[in-house]
């Protein structure tokens, strides 16, 4: 199926979750490519700052991606001081990591929330606006994690497979209305959601930089594809490992000595990343 292009010149681009990580280095790529840029993120004095950072105009907004009232207000504001939204970034997330058993429920329910139900929020508020104007795009970053399993990060996994799986069963409802979903799928990346992760040496050449993940997210404007890995290569992998049987998948764990649960984890190196987690269980109180 082939689609028009998305111009980024001139268009408005909301990135949520675009303070820092992949969200600010996509949102740095699209205002270099002409786009005037929005980042929404929910610490407010971040995404000023980043935006401040960006430059070319880009704005700051608070914003709960979990909140469908506030949601449809922040999107109000931007259509109304910036511009109708050609593209959404839906990149907000969080990922907890430790034992299932050990978890707060509080902290699934606000993985689900940020991870899954934000691109259903942003979907429902964005979507009819979009299919009015006959144009649009959402890159919806979920993980290579929505197509995989692991322990330590079941959560989180769960969250990406609903992200994943939302995408692109939504994607086929817009057919022919000119608004397209296409859904990112990373490996692990150098950002805060790694920090105090005691990985292997072999894992750590596996982490990829932020900017790899913009480059692959930004590049969907072109043909709008239904999914794409960064690297590229990685959604290949995923499909192919759904061919391998539990044991001999066991097995290879086994041998590189990765069969085991995520950790033990540095809470110390983790705690400023475990706080924003902290904030948006806090958040939902």
């Amino acid at each position: 199926m082939k689609f028009t292009e998305i111009q980024t010149q001139g268009a408005v681009a909301l990135v949520t979750g675009g303070a820092r990580g992949i969200g600010l280095s996509i949102a740095h790529r699209l205002a270099r490519m002409g786009a005037r840029v929005v980042i929404a993120d929910l610490d407010g004095n971040a995404a000023v700052e980043a935006a401040r950072e960006v430059g070319s105009g880009a704005r700051g907004f608070v914003l709960d991606v979990t909140e469908l009232d506030e949601y449809a207000r922040v999107v109000s504001e931007v259509e109304e001081s910036v511009g109708p939204i050609d593209i959404v970034v839906n990149n907000a997330g969080i990922m907890p990591v430790g034992p299932l058993l050990e978890e707060p429920r509080g902290v699934a329910e606000a993985t689900m929330r940020v991870n899954f139900w934000s691109h259903y929020i942003s979907f429902q508020v964005l979507a009819p606006r979009m299919i009015a104007r006959g144009r649009g795009h959402f890159i919806n970053v979920t993980s290579a994690a929505g197509a995989i399993h692991s322990p330590g990060l079941a959560s989180y996994v769960a969250s990406k497979h609903a992200a994943t799986g939302f995408a692109r069963s939504a994607r086929e409802e817009l057919v022919g209305t000119g608004v397209t979903i296409s859904t990112v799928m990373p490996s692990a990346v150098r950002t805060q959601l790694v920090d105090g992760i005691p990985f292997k040496w072999w894992e750590k050449l596996g982490i990829i930089p932020p900017g790899w993940v913009a480059r692959d997210a930004v590049a969907t404007l072109r043909r709008r594809p239904a999914v794409v890995g960064s690297p590229r290569g990685t959604v290949l992998a995923l499909r192919l490992q759904h061919l391998v049987p539990e044991w001999l998948w066991l097995l290879g764990r086994r041998v590189v000595n990765a069969d085991r649960t995520v950790g033990p984890v540095d809470r110390l190196a983790r705690s400023e990343y475990d706080g924003r987690i902290d904030r948006q269980v806090g958040a939902a109180l």
